[in-house]
């Protein structure tokens, strides 16, 4: 049987009554008293809450040695860290699974992204096609009009300068789209690898 130590402050004998009040801002119902465990496995009943109590967990007993209530022992700081980290990291898995049951999932709906954004490059690169055979055109009108030593209608120049600019547009809309489909790897990869490391293949 565990030697049981009676711990009755001083303070808490001459001091005004408010000042037997738990630090942690609670107070103890009348006649109760703070028990808990030692690191020396000694059982400590005292009517003010020491630091060690909050860390080792304590009960809250009356007169007559009744447990009213029961406190659990606070976690050290890394240990509450990584416990919160596990259950956001377990929420974010179960949200995750919601749009990808399985790695397979994922992938096809990378591969669906993907194809998506092709046809917008293969429309991009028809159009930029057509632009160009526009564009050949009228700067072949131009250069036989300059052959003849008459100048380029200001409305053909206007026509080269229209076409170059919406080749120029076309092209940036290719790289952009060429990124995308980078980006999506790379949104994606770390979600496979995630349900695969969980077992979802």
């Amino acid at each position: 049987m565990r030697r049981l130590i009676f711990l009755v402050l001083a303070a808490g004998l001459f001091a005004p009554a408010a000042s037997a009040a738990p630090s942690v801002g609670e107070e103890l119902p009348p006649g109760a008293m703070y028990r808990y465990v030692n690191e020396e496995q000694r059982v400590v009943i005292t009517n003010t809450l020491p630091r060690e109590a909050i860390f080792l967990g304590y009960e809250i007993i009356d007169g007559q040695g009744r447990v009213l209530s029961v406190v659990e022992k606070a976690l050290p700081e890394e240990e509450r860290l990584r416990r919160q980290q596990e259950t956001s990291q377990r929420q974010r898995d179960e949200e995750l699974r919601k749009l990808y049951p399985t790695a397979n999932d994922a992938e096809r709906a990378l591969e669906r992204k993907i194809a998506s954004i092709r046809l917008n490059i293969d429309y991009a690169q028809n159009t930029m096609a057509q632009l160009n055979n526009k564009l050949a055109a009228e700067v072949s009108a131009a250069a036989q009009h300059e052959k003849a030593g008459r100048p380029i209608p200001e409305n053909m120049q206007a026509t080269i300068d229209q076409f170059t600019r919406q080749i120029r547009e076309q092209n940036a809309q290719i790289a952009q789209f060429e990124a995308d489909i980078e980006a999506a790897r790379k949104e994606f990869e770390p979600i496979i690898k995630r349900l695969q490391a969980l077992g979802y293949e």
